[in-house]
Formats: C-alpha cells, structure tokens, sequence
C-alpha cells in the first residue's frame, strides 16, 4: 500500500479494527447499520460545504420519487447530469450523497439532479432500477414544470451500485443519454471477477459483504448474469463512456471489462485508474483531497469535451 496516503491508511487500520472486533462480538449486519455507517463516513470526511446558487427539493413530475436539484448557474441554460448514487442497493440518499453533488455541479456546470431510489431490502430488484427509469424518462417534464433554464441534453453518472443502475439505463435507452460516467462501478451480480479475490478484504468493501447486498437485493431468485451490466447488450448508438477505478477495489475488474467490450464496439471511452485509492474515495474525501479533485476534474473535462 505504497502508494496509498497515510492519512487513508491510518483510518483503513482503525476501520479494519472496528470491523474485527464487531466479528469477535458476533455482532451481525443490518441494513440500518450499512445505512448509518455510509452516512456518517460521508459526513465525518466530505466536509467543505460547495454552495450552489440555487438547490431545489421535489419530486419527479408525475410520481413520488423525491429529487434535489442543482443548478450552479441559474441565469444561463446548463445541460443536465442525472447522478445515480451508490450504496449496495441499500444504502445512501440525497442527503447522504448532497456534498458529492454539489461538488459535480460545480466542476461540470451541469445541472445535476439526484434522486432518492427505493432501496433494498425493503424494495427489492427491480423496484430501484424502476424508479431510476422512470427518473430519466420525466427529467425533461420535472424541470420545465419549475422554469428552470436548461439544455435538453442529458448526461448519466452513477458511483457503484448506482453505477450499476446507470449503464443499466443506458444499454435499454442510450438514445437518451449524451454520455455516461461510471465511478467504481458494480457491474457484475455473478462474482466473476479475479479482483474479487485479490481483494476479498481490508479495503473497505470486502467481497463478503457486497454477497450480503446482492442476496437483500435478489430475493426471489432472479437471473443475476442477465440483471448484470457488464454482460448485457451494448447498444451500437451506446454513449461516450468514461470509468474511474481504483487500485484497491476488488469491484475494478468489472469496470475494466466492460471498457473493453466499449472499445471492442468502437465506443468512445476513457477509463482513469487512481493508483493508491479504495472504493468510494470520493466519500472520504479529507483523506485523499488531491485523489478527488483528480477525479472531478476528468468527469468535468470529459462532461464538457
């Protein structure tokens, strides 16, 4: 872990400790739990506040999918960045994810709006991958409906899980998708992946643990190889992709995967590795702050490009 900052590697430590002294307990995993420990790492470690001129809380036009808009520059007509928010299929929320968002609408200057998903394991697959659907298919409607200035063009960014639901989206309607951005993405439910094993555990997300998610997400024996991205059909129309991995996440091998199926369709598609950075850096912020401005930097780049 050369290459990891100390900063990142004393906290990992006294994660792994905690996690350890949980097992000796016997103390068992709850989606509550999973819930407050993604919320409270995000708020402990993503801490200067991004103001955005104008945040808006609604729902999605025509249904009770809440949604928080941001718009960083409501006086002119921004494109618009629908963000998927990870967390397993069980965790995290606007809320959670509110200082990530601020931060892609004020690098990209797109108009970002995050919605607030059905989560397992009180809503199972595919009610989430529903409500995302149906997120995209009323974005034009929800912010007409506010007079909110924007351009008709909508980009996809997902982190993860929400990663997942993103590349989902578009393998079913890439027509409406400009480009695609995946952080760290979860794109197989089959654990067919070598880094999986590599990296089964210590690095904050451990394989055990993303089995757990999957089996709260599936609950009635659904077909994981056809719900899994990395093997679903890629459209010849697919968008320009770009994928962020990091060295340390036993989920990267999907990423890099699916860029090469990309590459063998002649899509367009960038793929950023960063060296030295576990799965969900951008919750930790504070830790690795030069890691995370990077990678604002190439969404906002290859958002504008």
């Amino acid at each position: 872990m050369a290459d990891m900052p100390t900063s990142l590697q004393i906290w990992l430590k006294s994660f792994n400790d905690a996690l350890e002294q949980a097992k000796q307990l016997g103390i068992t995993p709850t989606p509550e739990m999973a819930r407050l420990g993604l919320a409270t790492i995000t708020q402990q470690f993503v801490t200067s506040r991004v103001e955005i001129c104008r945040v808006i809380d609604t729902y999605i036009h025509g249904t009770s999918i809440p949604c928080r808009i941001y718009h960083p520059s409501p006086e002119h007509e921004l494109p618009i960045l629908l963000f998927i928010h990870g967390g397993g299929h069980m965790c995290g929320s606007i809320e959670v994810y509110d200082p990530i968002s601020r931060r892609l609408a004020h690098h990209s200057q797109h108009i970002v709006v995050t919605v607030d998903y059905r989560l397992a394991p009180e809503h199972p697959y595919p009610k989430g991958l529903v409500d995302c659907i149906m997120s995209l298919e009323e974005m034009i409607n929800t912010l007409s409906q506010l007079a909110i200035a924007f351009e008709p063009t909508i980009s996809l960014a997902g982190d993860s899980a929400g990663g997942a639901l993103a590349a989902t989206l578009v393998q079913r309607n890439p027509d409406a998708i400009a480009k695609l951005v995946l952080i760290y993405p979860s794109l197989d439910y089959t654990f067919s992946s070598d880094s999986l094993i590599d990296y089964r555990e210590g690095f904050i997300l451990e394989t055990a643990k993303i089995q757990w998610y999957f089996d709260q997400y599936f609950q009635f024996g659904e077909d994981r190889h056809q719900a899994s991205p990395l093997f679903g059909s890629l459209p010849g129309n697919h968008p320009s992709t770009m994928l962020i991995t990091a060295e340390f996440d036993p989920i990267q091998d999907e990423a890099k995967r699916y860029s090469k199926r990309l590459h063998m369709l002649g899509v367009h598609c960038r793929h950023h590795h960063l060296d030295g950075m576990t799965h969900a850096f951008l919750n930790l912020e504070d830790l690795a702050p030069s890691h995370c401005e990077q990678t604002y930097h190439y969404i906002a780049e290859f958002l504008k490009s």
